[in-house]
């Protein structure tokens, strides 16, 4: 009887989990434009804050940041390249070097809501998730996901990502166009960018 009592248990603790479903059309979206601000918390250092646009189109992705340090990131589906300003090459990495990091996951490949993180619904107005990684990728030991839907649960508002060093990295996203027309000269290495 104590262990048909341990395994109620354990469904009553998960159950919340089942039912903070993440509404789809978000998943759903195959690209996406917007606008962002960013702004970087960490307890050892001063705030940092930045703005920029990300296009997403697919597994493609380009962020641009607009301010401070200007750096361009574009991603492919095989290779993502990073321009720095000053630096007359990009930095190149491999997708699968950086396609386990959770934030580019919910980016580029919305559906791994569903697969890859375990969700919780902590908040109903504003709509708030909690997104935790199943598994940890070396370079992202620890990291959880929050994110605010608009009044509709139709797309982001805000995402926040915290880290094993509690720093928080949040952006708020503004001027969101859904199914929007992007070009794929957006997605593709430059020369200069």
């Amino acid at each position: 009887e104590t262990q048909h009592r341990s395994g109620i248990m354990k469904f009553l603790l998960f159950l919340p989990l089942f039912f903070g479903v993440f509404p789809d059309s978000f998943v759903q979206t195959d690209s996406f434009s917007v606008t962002f601000t960013q702004v970087t918390q960490n307890p050892l250092f001063p705030e940092i804050g930045d703005e920029g646009t990300l296009q997403v189109k697919g597994c493609k992705f380009r962020f641009a940041y607009t301010t401070n340090e200007k750096r361009i990131t574009i991603g492919n589906c095989r290779e993502v390249y990073q321009y720095l300003e000053g630096q007359s090459e990009p930095l190149v990495y491999q997708w699968e070097e950086l396609s386990q990091n959770p934030f580019l996951q919910l980016l580029i490949n919305r559906d791994v809501i569903h697969t890859a993180f375990v969700r919780e619904k902590i908040s109903d107005d504003p709509v708030v998730y909690r997104l935790v990684p199943k598994e940890t990728g070396k370079d992202t030991p620890l990291m959880v996901l929050k994110i605010t839907l608009n009044a509709n649960e139709t797309r982001p508002e805000a995402i926040e990502v915290i880290d094993e060093t509690q720093q928080v990295t949040t952006y708020t996203f503004r001027d969101f166009q859904v199914d929007a027309d992007l070009p794929e000269s957006l997605f593709v290495r430059e020369d200069t960018p």
